[in-house]
């Protein structure tokens, strides 16, 4: 019948294992990965052309979303050409 023990720092194990040893107890060891830390970068602030970058992707999702809905109609070729 195994046992399990949870051991949080190497002293301990190295306690553990030496204790295990002397008394001839046949054991394992596994070892389970640590979470990785999460970490947000710092934030920064954008610059003009960023800005008016995003502001454009807003717009454009927005014209999506109304377009599915039905609430906005697309645009003729040549309007959109005139346009650019």
């Amino acid at each position: 019948m195994p046992i399990i023990v949870n051991i949080k720092t190497k002293t301990q194990e190295k306690k553990v294992c030496d204790f295990l040893k002397q008394h001839a107890i046949d054991f394992q060891t596994i070892v389970e990965e640590e979470q990785a830390p999460y970490r947000t970068g710092t934030k920064k602030t954008l610059t003009a052309k960023e800005k008016k970058i995003l502001k454009g992707l807003d717009q454009s999702v927005d014209f999506v979303n109304k377009y599915k809905k039905g609430k906005t109609k697309t645009k003729s070729l040549n309007q959109l050409l005139n346009e650019l």
